[in-house]
């Protein structure tokens, strides 16, 4: 990578993670994430103050080790990034604020960040050694160059949201779809819960599907014939508490019948991502790729599924490293590289400070 490229120091406070990265152009010099998981599990759920807190005392140690583990110096770097928004409102302006002050005090040039942005772009990013995490990017890279990839379908994927993207390039997005109520994310957690996996109750729930037999326990596939490309959960987290109900009330003992649930549950979620995506490729049939971006990716089922789609399309599939998948810096500093090619940054202090959290931002 050319030594002209920007160094961008980058912060993600947006929901329980306290994170921060270091990119040289698209490469990831240093990703650090402090996870709050442990702390939430004993409240069942994010607590909004609780988060608040914690990234107040975890930020300056993380920034000091992702400055340190990419042997850069504040003085050194030429944009500071930070997630202005979607999440918990008295989160991002944790990470925020820190990224403004910083700014200001070095002047360096600042740029606000789209949490889901970052999401959806996430696939492009690059290693330390500069090559790309996803195949069909190296090829891209080596080939045409990454403008090969668009237009393209973005599927974002994570706890508080489910989108279809059209995108035409970076930077120019058309929203087709969007969940109607409840989220992957917040599906999978909710009827973790339900079964008493805990706080979060989406992995536990993944792996037992695992060693479920499909078929043995159906639930209805969400929004399947409602000839748009919006997403719902809700009636599936209601039709599952019920079947739960129906299990418990007829005396059958968990062990018998819990992973049969989960797989018939994993099967309706998998079967309402696939119809939506595939519709979208459909409608929009000059795509060449799809892209993927959100922490629900962590299940490799999705993943796989998702990417049996876009094969079947002949598409690139773009999706993030598994270290990229849920909230991280690296993903806002990406944004942020795009936004400094552009010439999309703020470099007035005034205009610095204006900057405020908008929680509920969207694409």
């Amino acid at each position: 990578m050319d030594s002209k490229e920007p160094l961008i120091l980058a912060f993600d406070t947006s929901c329980d993670d306290t994170s921060v990265a270091v990119l040289k152009g698209r490469k990831v010099l240093s990703s650090i994430v402090s996870s709050q998981v442990d702390i939430h599990a004993e409240w069942g759920g994010v607590v909004p103050d609780i988060a608040r807190r914690e990234h107040e005392k975890n930020l300056p140690m993380v920034y000091d080790e992702a400055v340190k583990k990419a042997k850069v110096n504040v003085e050194d770097i030429d944009y500071i990034v930070a997630t202005y928004g979607p999440g918990l409102a008295i989160d991002l302006e944790i990470g925020l604020n820190f990224a403004k002050d910083l700014a200001i005090k070095y002047s360096k040039p600042f740029i606000p960040i789209n949490h889901m942005e970052g999401h959806l772009l996430s696939g492009l990013l690059e290693n330390s050694k500069g090559k790309a995490l996803a195949e069909d990017v190296e090829k891209a890279k080596e080939g045409d160059g990454l403008e090969s990839l668009f237009p393209a379908i973005g599927l974002l994927i994570s706890g508080k949201h489910t989108e279809l993207i059209y995108v035409k390039k970076v930077g120019d997005y058309l929203k087709l779809g969007q969940t109607l109520d409840d989220a992957v994310g917040e599906a999978f957690d909710k009827v973790g819960r339900i079964l008493n996996f805990g706080y979060p109750g989406g992995p536990t729930l993944t792996e037992f599907a695992k060693k479920g037999e499909g078929g043995r326990i159906k639930f209805p596939v969400p929004m399947k014939d409602s000839n748009d490309l919006n997403f719902s959960y809700s009636g599936l987290k209601t039709s599952a508490l019920y079947k739960t109900r129906e299990l418990r009330e007829e005396g059958k003992k968990e062990k018998e019948w819990v992973y049969d649930f989960c797989r018939g549950f994993m099967d309706a979620i998998v079967e309402s991502l696939v119809i939506k995506l595939e519709s979208a490729i459909q409608q929009y049939g000059n795509v060449k790729s799809v892209f993927v971006g959100g922490g629900v990716l962590n299940s490799e089922e999705i993943l796989r599924e998702v990417g049996r789609v876009a094969r079947s399309y002949d598409l690139n599939y773009v999706y993030p490293a598994k270290e990229y998948r849920g909230d991280n810096g690296a993903m806002i500093g990406l944004v942020g590289y795009y936004k400094v090619r552009s010439g999309d940054y703020l470099e007035v202090e005034e205009e610095i400070e204006k900057v405020d959290r908008v929680p509920r931002l969207t694409l």
